[in-house]
């Protein structure tokens, strides 16, 4: 299936042009890969590139030009020393308009009065821009006679006909070179007064700032050319009107704030009405300067001051994208504005603290910020300052807030979007046709296909229906699955013979049905007609088929995609590169992850909470305990909007206390403090609180929770609904402590629900069946097993997009139960039969089968088996593909963190030690680390082991001295202290990823784990884990366990190993050899005391002795504490049994 549409994929159309052709959802599409503004950028001065005017305005120019009698015959190639810089004569008489130096320019407030001594006038001086025509037109020819190559002037005059801007330092230098040579007498005013310009120009174009430093350095070079130009020209001409903007922008690089507003003002004076909208670049340059000097509360004062100047200059964004359908591309001027504003921390609880002020400001300023956060897709943002103006009793237009539930749709936030519509829609009588496209909107985005189709006959009645509206009703199918719906849709609203077209979003949605379907063929096939209709793929349909070979694992053919999309000069975006890191995720490959999330920075994305959070989940999936809590904090101490702390975030983090086995306390306690912090728990917090509750034990209270669930999906007002997720997690909790009696109730419950159980469920079932042990009990399950499997019956639970995964958990729990129970061939038959389903073969079911062979001591299954698992070892943790590309540093394969080979390496050393075949298991191990998979306690331990029944028991006592003892002190060593505020979210920048450092133990997906954990750390660490009632330091707990709960326990060296090593202790010290397990040598040689082969075998093995005990000093102390702990445990015993036995008689 994935090979044709490769094929497809890369042969088809990926290097094809873009057809052009308009997409009526595009804007919207696009409008939702907005990259993110941050606050306070090294570039936050650069301006945006201006619209230039048609070719209207300059055939108006060219007249102008030729009506001047000096200037027409520079027309005409004759040279003429005093031409001005607009091609007019300094003295001309036409010199009377002032061009524009940006686009956006803002303007003073109308509180202040003109001086009275002011004339208005319009200037005719040229723009200080950076484009071809302002350089070729603005540069004084220089004299004939200083016509030198070398000389200072000619090098500074060439500056003005440099087309690209300035380079600040070079700049400069010339600059203060002419004025040390005996040539500054010749220079002319209007020169110093363009090169100013674009001096000024360029200080705000710099990419490579330091913030105040930088702009305290420009400003005062700038003030210093304005004050050698102040007297040089008559006041108010266009000249000094040209000099005053520079003054104003000087001024405001330097902070001198007050000083820049004034001559803003005095400027917003002199110039006439149709010429003010130049003063939105100054403007912009002031909203800048206040962020960087002061904070952005002083923005917004500044910006509600000189309302009545400004407020045409910002007309509400997100409503105007939507009424005149059109892709609306904010001015540089606002897009200042926006961008600004959009950082500031708490827009609710500004307008909270201003509530005395006046109803028109508050009014002024919640509408204004409201469209912000709107525009900049900040939802929660929007929707707390919408509650708050609705608090204050301030009017909101509807419009507004119905962009507020669109902007909380885009960021899944179904429950308040569901609640704020349902007040609007009880709230108003006017079913306008935006009311009905938000709502059509929002029930689309959740797969309500009822509500879509309902408002969509509204639509209709009213003649309102659109494509994009057609297009949103097949999305809502698309998103229900019913993919034979969505093509029906298609096929009606584009027949063959229609001159009506589909769009790429008509055939992005179909592609995304099947997709989601996981019909492969499907995808191809629209895929191929997509192209055939000649529309090229855009990023959106590039994200569903990346998406989809994620879904199956596909590094390769994920990997192709990218470089298909690079080729056809298609930037991925980061929703593409967050499908790769949750791939990555899935693979357990924290380490490839970052590595992806670095390489996305060096593209130039800027990276989303959606894709932070899916690099946490990476750590919590790998078990990077420290990772995670790292992520977490540079997400609380981010001071972008886009980064601040959501319900996706908290819900990552409490899956992570989950998976390590945190206490019920715990969990439960940063469960509440949310809940009192304001923060709406959903399904899966829910979800998982009741899964440690189970977990702990505590049915009674995870019951509670589930009811309290209950209560409040009722006012969620989405189509979430009680899911098998939830109920099976109750079950099998039941199952655990062997109340089969509650346990069958929860099942019955979620079929009189009409819940279609699971996979999940069928394994927890099974798994309790597999773990009685007895023959009855293995015939239960395979009649289960058969039930579930009939052919109508697995169409229901099995879907295709999981398929693999599913037969894997129904068939496990029996292949595991036979494996303990010695019963390889039952394990071999219950393999093929999954098989035979339509399964593949696993790392996690090959595992199960090689322990199988090791418990049957079959060594020659082993051999065959294991190239299997190696190989598809190899396969998984294969990341290689995503690092290939022009400018990517290479990938170092033995920095990447896999320990996916850890258990069945564990299994193959155990075996093939009894085996007798040692040098195997060295040449295993190199090859392993080699291939840069990491090794746990386990494989050491079992590598120890091995090394003693290979007759090298001096090596065993090096592990456990070198490595195990080691890392168990490494992991009692709490390191309480931890940076609350990191720079980068980044865990392998500071530790490197090595095959030399322990692989992270994985996250205890198995419930017996978790609760023994669980019970562990409350016992032993219930202090340290408490919170303090007034922190919000949620992570603080999981940074506590992860350094003494899973690390303490795990890595040290086992109770079997420490045994064996006091008996090869107590052998070397009688002074018998150690002798190699298998082969010829499998039993000890019969010796003559007397010969001489046995005195220097003695000889040898008290030197063995005594060096271990040199050289292995704190492995021989393990021992003796071991050794004495198990004598103090059996005299226990012993005493017991007497007192027990006296008891008796």
């Amino acid at each position: 299936m994935i090979e044709p549409l490769a094929a497809a994929v890369v042969n088809s159309f990926l290097l094809r042009a873009p057809a052009g052709r308009a997409s009526t959802l595009r804007p919207s599409l696009e409008h939702m890969g907005r990259s993110i503004s941050r606050p306070l950028l090294r570039d936050f001065f650069t301006p945006t590139a201006r619209r230039w005017k048609g070719k209207e305005k300059a055939v108006e120019q060219d007249i102008d030009f030729a009506q001047c009698t000096e200037c027409a015959e520079w027309l005409l190639g004759v040279t003429h020393d005093s031409c001005c810089v607009m091609r007019h004569s300094i003295w001309c008489p036409r010199r009377n308009r002032v061009s524009m130096i940006n686009d956006a320019v803002p303007r003073r407030p109308q509180t202040l009065n003109r001086p009275p001594n002011v004339r208005r006038y319009s200037s005719s001086l040229p723009s200080c821009s950076n484009s071809p025509q302002f350089n070729h037109l603005s540069t004084t020819p220089a004299p004939e006679t200083l016509d030198v190559p070398s000389s200072p002037l000619t090098r500074f005059l060439s500056l003005l006909q440099e087309n690209d801007p300035l380079n600040l330092y070079d700049a400069w230098n010339t600059y203060q070179t002419l004025v040390d040579s005996d040539e500054l007498q010749h220079l002319k005013p209007s020169d110093v007064l363009i090169f100013a310009q674009k001096f000024s120009a360029a200080i705000e174009a710099g990419e490579n700032n330091d913030g105040v430093p930088y702009f305290q350095k420009c400003g005062t070079r700038l003030a210093s050319l304005n004050e050698r130009l102040e007297s040089m020209f008559e006041k108010h001409s266009s000249e000094d009107v040209a000099r005053l903007k520079l003054v104003a922008k000087a001024s405001a690089f330097l902070g001198d704030l007050d000083h820049a507003i004034t001559i803003t003002h005095e400027l917003s004076d002199l110039l006439i009405d149709g010429q003010r909208e130049e003063l939105m670049d100054i403007y912009g340059t002031l909203v800048r300067s206040i962020a960087l000097y002061q904070v952005i509360e002083n923005v917004l004062d500044f910006i509600l001051a000189e309302w009545a100047k400004i407020s045409l200059h910002l007309l509400p964004l997100s409503t105007r994208s939507w009424h005149w359908d059109l892709d609306i591309k904010p001015s540089p001027f606002q897009n200042t504005i926006y961008s600004t504003l959009a950082s500031l921390p708490d827009g609710a609880a500004l307008l909270a603290q201003r509530r005395h002020s006046s109803v028109e400001t508050r009014q002024r300023m919640g509408v204004l910020l409201l469209d912000v956060f709107c525009w900049e897709n900040l939802a929660e943002d929007a929707y707390a300052l919408l509650k708050e103006m609705q608090a204050q009793q301030l009017l909101v237009p509807v419009d507004l807030q119905l962009q507020v539930i669109r902007a909380l749709v885009r960021a899944d936030s179904f429950i308040r979007a569901n609640e704020l519509y349902t007040t609007i829609w009880e709230s108003t009588s006017t079913r306008h046709k935006f009311l009905l496209s938000t709502g059509m909107y929002l029930a689309s985005h959740q797969g309500d296909v009822d509500r879509t189709e309902e408002y969509f006959s509204k639509l209709g009645e009213a003649q309102w229906a659109t494509t994009r509206d057609r297009a949103t009703l097949m999305h809502a199918y698309a998103v229900a699955g019913q993919v034979d719906k969505v093509v029906e849709l298609f096929n009606e609203y584009f027949p063959p013979d229609s001159p009506l077209k589909p769009s790429i979003v008509h055939f992005t949605i179909v592609v995304y049905a099947h997709a989601e379907r996981a019909d492969y063929d499907g995808l191809n096939f629209w895929l191929q007609a997509m192209s055939k209709a000649g529309l090229a793929p855009d990023n959106y349909v590039y994200s569903i088929i990346l998406k989809s070979f994620a879904a199956r694992g596909e590094v390769d053919s994920v990997a192709a995609v990218l470089d298909q999309m690079r080729a056809a000069n298609i930037q991925p975006t980061r929703v593409l590169y967050t499908t790769v890191i949750s791939l990555l995720a899935y693979r357990k490959d924290p380490v490839s992850a970052e590595a992806i999330y670095k390489r996305a920075l060096r593209e130039g994305i800027t990276p989303d909470r959606k894709m932070i959070t899916s690099l946490m989940n990476a750590h919590v999936e790998a078990g990077s305990w420290a990772g995670v809590v790292r992520v977490f904090d540079y997400l609380k101490s981010s001071r972008i909007p886009h980064l601040r702390l959501s319900i996706e975030v908290y819900n990552t983090l409490l899956k992570a206390y989950v998976l390590i086995g945190a206490p019920f306390q715990v969990v439960s306690t940063i469960f509440r403090k949310l809940e009192a912090m304001g923060v709406q728990p959903n399904g899966r917090m829910y979800t998982l609180v009741i899964q440690s509750a189970c977990d702990a034990g505590y049915m009674n209270i995870a019951n509670k929770i589930f009811a309290e669930m209950e209560a409040a999906e009722k006012s969620w007002q989405t189509t979430y609904r009680v899911d098998a997720f939830v109920l099976t997690i109750i079950m099998a909790g039941h199952l655990r402590l062997g109340d089969k009696r509650s346990a069958k109730a929860v099942y019955d419950n979620m079929c009189e629900r009409g819940i279609q159980p699971t996979s999940v469920t069928f394994y927890h079932i099974l798994r309790a069946y597999g773990n009685e042990k007895t023959e009855e009990s293995f015939q239960i399950a395979e009649k289960f097993l058969t039930t579930i499997m009939d052919g109508e019956s697995s169409a229901s639970w099995i879907h295709p997009q999981t398929r693999n995964a599913a037969l894997e958990r129904v068939y496990g729990p029996l292949m595991l139960a036979y494996t303990k129970a010695d019963k390889p061939e039952e394990v071999e038959r219950t393999f093929q039969a999954m098989l035979d389903a339509g399964g593949e073969a696993t790392l996690g079911n090959l595992t199960v089968l090689l322990d199988a062979y090791r418990r049957a001591g079959d060594t020659e299954a082993i051999h065959g088996l294991w190239p299997q698992i190696w190989q598809l070892a190899l396969r998984f943790s294969k990341t290689d593909p995503l690092f290939k590309g022009k400018n990517i540093k290479h990938f170092d394969l033995t920095k990447r963190q896999a320990n996916i080979l850890c258990v069945p390496l564990s299994i193959y050393i155990d075996a093939l030690s009894a085996a007798g075949e040692h040098f195997v298991i060295a040449e295993m191990w190199g090859k392993a680390r080699s291939h840069g998979f990491s090794f746990d306690s386990h494989n050491w331990n079992h590598l120890a082991v091995a090394l003693v029944r290979a007759a090298d028991p001096e090596r065993a006592f090096e592990i456990v001295e070198r490595v195990l003892l080691p890392f168990e002190r490494h992991g009692k060593r709490a390191n309480r202290k931890r940076n609350l505020s990191p720079k980068s979210p980044l865990t392998f920048d500071d530790t490197p990823s090595s095959v030399d450092k322990p692989a992270s133990q994985s996250p205890m997906h198995r419930s017996e784990r978790r609760a023994y954990q669980s019970k562990l750390a409350a016992k032993k660490f219930s202090d340290e884990l408490e919170m303090d009632l007034t922190s919000d330091d949620f992570a603080h707990p999981l940074h506590v366990l992860h350094q003494i709960s899973p690390s303490w326990n795990a890595w040290r060296p086992h109770h079997t190993v420490l045994d064996l090593l006091s008996g090869v202790l107590r052998h070397l010290g009688s002074g018998m050899p150690v002798q190699p397990v298998g082969g010829h040598s499998s039993a000890p040689q019969a010796l003559d005391p007397e010969s001489d082969d046995a005195f220097t075998r003695g000889n040898l093995a008290r030197e063995m002795f005594d060096h271990i005990h040199l050289k292995y000093p704190d492995t021989i102390e393990a021992i003796r504490l071991y050794e004495r702990r198990m004598a103090r445990k059996s005299a226990l015993k012993r005493r017991d049994d007497g007192w027990y036995k006296g008891g008796r008689r």
